[in-house]
């Protein structure tokens, strides 16, 4: 009995590993063996047997010699074969649909938005529809397809799939990704909208770099002539992973924090486009309206305690000083401790961002070497080694000097 589980600890740790290499090359761009070694802490012949595996499988592949001014022999650098298939990522508004397509290395390869309606029985159907176009214009194959993820306005059972409630869409228990997996035959993950645009933001975007951030989801909606400003969510990125709740329900403070819409919520376009500007004049009206989003968003600050808050969401605020005025009436508001100070900082994407983390969702969860796909959203930070049985040993990262 001793030998079977040591037997299986091993082959555990080792599927860990190779999943490990394959998304370091992915976070990290093209690394050599000695640098892969660096970051990991695993022994040069773990890893010369990893790396021979991989590009055995053609999962990785070599592109070259590492740049260096020592005298020596030049190290090979790798990265992920990019030919090994596609991802798309879907990204669901309140009036249309965002998709982003990348292939296996996670280079973009395709952008694209369409019109779409609020009935989510509709939407399984139109999207594998539109995935197929896609593929037979860019000469790809559906066989090809690695996987698809899909950000949805609502709460979400991620792990089934399962959009548990959403208003916009007027759906409960609606089984979102086996009905597009079925359609496109291929694995499917759905998860909070807010959640993907805050994960686009953690590996691509603003947040790169940071443990703890808060990302706040800010919603408008036309009415006839007028534009409120009235819907706030959240997403929590707490020691580099995404916290989603017992229930799914993380990040939903719109219900107990934020007054219903009132004419002081009003904005016009040209207003929106003062938000969305680096350097357009803030009028007093903007002022009053950016500071109420701020104390908002400070009562969730206090509790999180995060380095920085992110601004998201169908409202663009990039105006430095909408930043400004935010990130001051935070910091007025919360509690204030020695050496606190949070950092607001706006998105990086103003469009796709959702797609681009439900893409990168896809990417990371994908079953490119053996063994089970990783929690969405979460990158294996450490290499692990074979035990008795009795727990595993970890060894944690040294970051890439």
């Amino acid at each position: 009995m001793k030998d079977i589980i040591q037997k299986a600890n091993q082959t555990s740790s080792a599927v860990h590993n190779r999943r490990l290499a394959v998304q370091l090359l992915r976070h990290h761009g093209a690394l050599s063996r000695q640098q892969l070694a660096q970051i990991t802490g695993l022994r040069s012949s773990t890893l010369t047997y990893i790396v021979r595996e991989l590009l055995d499988n053609q999962v990785v592949r070599t592109i070259g010699k590492r740049k260096s001014n020592t005298v020596g022999k030049k190290q090979v650098l790798l990265e992920i074969n990019p030919d090994l298939g596609w991802v798309v990522g879907v990204g669901i508004d309140r009036d249309s649909m965002s998709l982003s397509f990348l292939d296996a290395a996670g280079k973009v390869v395709g952008q694209e938005r369409l019109v779409t309606g609020h009935n989510a029985d509709e939407l399984p159907g139109l999207l594998a529809d539109q995935i197929r176009k896609w593929a037979d214009g860019n000469d790809e194959t559906m066989q090809n397809l690695l996987g698809v993820g899909i950000a949805t306005p609502g709460v979400v059972d991620y792990k089934q799939g399962t959009l548990l409630k959403s208003t916009w869409l007027n759906a409960e228990n609606f089984p979102m990704g086996r009905l597009v997996s079925e359609a496109v035959n291929a694995p499917v993950m759905v998860d909070n909208d807010a959640n993907f645009a805050a994960l686009a933001e953690a590996r691509r975007g603003s947040a790169r770099g940071l443990g703890t951030f808060i990302y706040f989801f800010v919603s408008s909606q036309q009415r006839g002539e007028v534009i409120q400003i009235y819907g706030l969510g959240s997403t929590y990125f707490l020691d580099h992973k995404l916290y989603r709740g017992t229930h799914f329900g993380a990040g939903e403070v719109d219900a107990l924090l934020e007054p219903s819409p009132s004419d002081s919520d009003n904005v016009t376009l040209e207003q929106l486009a003062v938000l969305a500007d680096l350097d357009g004049q803030i009028t007093p009206e903007l002022t009053e309206i950016t500071s109420d989003l701020a104390t908002t968003m400070a009562s969730v600050v206090n509790l999180i305690d995060p380095e920085a808050v992110i601004l998201g969401g169908n409202v663009s605020i990039a105006n430095k000083q909408a930043v400004k005025t935010i990130e001051s009436v935070i910091n007025r508001t919360i509690v204030p401790l020695p050496n606190r100070f949070v950092e607001v900082r706006a998105s990086t994407f103003v469009d796709h961002g959702n797609s681009m983390g439900a893409a990168i969702a896809a990417i990371e969860a994908v079953q490119i070497v053996e063994g089970e796909p990783l929690p969405v959203g979460q990158i294996p930070t450490t290499a692990e080694k074979p035990t008795n049985g009795n727990g595993r040993s970890r060894q944690v990262v040294r970051e890439l000097q």
